[in-house]
């Protein structure tokens, strides 16, 4: 009779040196493949900015992605028998990687429905401000003063899990090449008229602008500021100001415009008490 052999008895190893040796000439390859993308980008200098970015993002997302499927393929054997001889151990690594599972499968949501791309003024959840960097696993943002309609930056970096994209509704405020349009009000308490001076509160609202060199303002005060009015819940006056600028201009527009108009209404409440 022929013994039989005892059940989940380990077969003898392979030689692993093949594998190891075939690792190394694919983590080699895609390193010298993005030294030479990353000397290309860097000899473009017509390349705007953004797009140099974007094209460093999505360079450096496709090799690492290339980089995990190729080691995979490699090791494949070897992870074969370690999953089915350690089972319990494979699910355990399963719930505790669940975080990061989440995290890539939000990385190919956001790829596969294009819903920011760097550059995109976005809003996830409580977190709001402009990509700055797309990873397998986080977006990273630089954020954006918390008020409404406002693109003032803050100076504060977030990086968000892509987790989130499965739990949190994305906002996109602005794409990437469109004009962005920072939103701020002022509120006075004035016995003078401001209804009726709205149009040269518009003017001098642009003329700070021109004079600032901030929002494109030479393009005409037309387009560059629009200012609405309304009051307040305790009868103030409250002006409502949209120009055309962006994170890097916005703080230092709004000044000017506060300036401006700020010292204006002065002189219309100076003037009617005099």
């Amino acid at each position: 009779m022929i013994p039989k052999l005892p059940i989940g008895l380990p077969l003898a190893p392979e030689s692993s040196l093949p594998d190891v040796l075939a690792s190394i000439a694919l983590v080699a390859a895609l390193v010298a493949v993005w030294f030479v993308t990353g000397r290309a980008l860097k000899a473009k200098d017509d390349l705007p900015r953004q797009a140099a970015r974007r094209w460093t993002a999505n360079a450096r997302n496709a090799l690492l992605l290339i980089a995990v499927i190729g080691l995979l393929m490699i090791w494949a054997p070897q992870l074969r028998t370690f999953a089915l001889s350690l089972t319990a151990v494979a699910v355990a690594i399963v719930v505790a990687t669940k975080e990061l599972i989440l995290c890539l499968s939000g990385s190919a949501f956001r790829t596969f429905t294009r819903a920011y791309a760097i550059g995109d003024i976005i809003e996830i959840g409580s977190n709001r401000g402009e990509v700055v960097d797309i990873n397998l696993l986080s977006t990273r943002l630089r954020e954006l003063d918390r008020r409404e309609g406002s693109l003032r930056s803050v100076g504060q970096g977030a990086v968000v899990p892509h987790s989130l994209l499965f739990t949190q509704a994305v906002r996109v405020l602005v794409r990437e090449g469109r004009r962005p349009v920072h939103g701020f009000a002022l509120t006075f308490e004035t016995g003078a008229n401001l209804f009726a001076q709205l149009d040269e509160i518009a003017e001098r609202a642009a003329a700070a602008l021109r004079a600032e060199g901030a929002a494109g303002a030479a393009e005409g005060s037309g387009e560059a500021v629009r200012v609405a009015i309304a009051t307040t819940d305790l009868g103030r006056q409250r002006l409502e100001f949209e120009l055309a600028a962006g994170p890097d201009e916005a703080a230092r527009a709004e000044r000017a415009v506060a300036v401006a108009v700020g010292s204006f209404v002065h002189e219309l409440a100076s003037a009617r008490e005099a």
